[in-house]
């Protein structure tokens, strides 16, 4: 299970009886596209979009000031509980056609997630996958160097050795040397 608690938990909420209108101000008051229907107990009934205000009252000419939220909230509301898993929200609300879901703890309203949300929140996961991917990347750059500057060495001492035999007794002392000072710069690289 991830855990997610980056759903809204300032939501707009009303009971039944609000009028279409007080929804519709209350939309337009703080800038959000839908107010959760609640009963005394904060239990989600229903909820209302602007797209029910525009449907369900404007486009059917319906009195603002007489129709409820009870007749235009979308009921049965779905919703998800606090520690469902974020896969588990998002496929409830791909086979509900929803794009706000209430978040419940218990049977009380906590918050609601909606589709920005989501959108939000995934960008910010695929943020930290592309930083920690280009970390290992270059970690692995780093390691190749490593590696190709080690081969280089033991090509180098390997040329070196062969070098002195071919050279004689004399030069083998003195090339031993050169040799285990390469390897000691060799066995330090190893450290970096």
């Amino acid at each position: 299970m991830i855990p997610w608690r980056w759903y809204d938990k300032e939501i707009a909420t009303a009971r039944p009886d609000a009028t279409a209108r007080a929804l519709a101000d209350a939309m337009g008051m703080y800038a959000i596209g839908c107010v959760v229907i609640v009963d005394d107990a904060r239990r989600p009934v229903g909820i209302v979009t602007d797209r029910d205000l525009t449907c369900r009252v404007v486009a059917r000419g319906a009195d603002p000031d007489a129709i409820t939220a009870d007749e235009i909230a979308t009921k049965p509301v779905q919703i998800a509980k606090s520690d469902d898993p974020i896969e588990q929200v998002v496929a409830h609300m791909r086979k509900a056609g929803v794009r706000r879901m209430p978040i419940v703890e218990g049977e009380a309203l906590a918050g609601l997630v909606t589709l920005d949300d989501l959108v939000v929140h995934l960008g910010r996961e695929l943020n930290d996958l592309g930083g920690t991917a280009k970390l290992a990347i270059d970690e692995g750059r780093k390691r190749g160097r490593r590696e190709r500057r080690r081969r280089d060495i033991e090509e180098g001492v390997a040329a070196l050795e062969a070098s002195a035999l071919a050279s004689g007794r004399d030069a083998v002392a003195f090339v031993r040397k050169e040799i285990d000072s390469l390897r000691e710069r060799l066995r330090g690289s190893d450290s970096e």
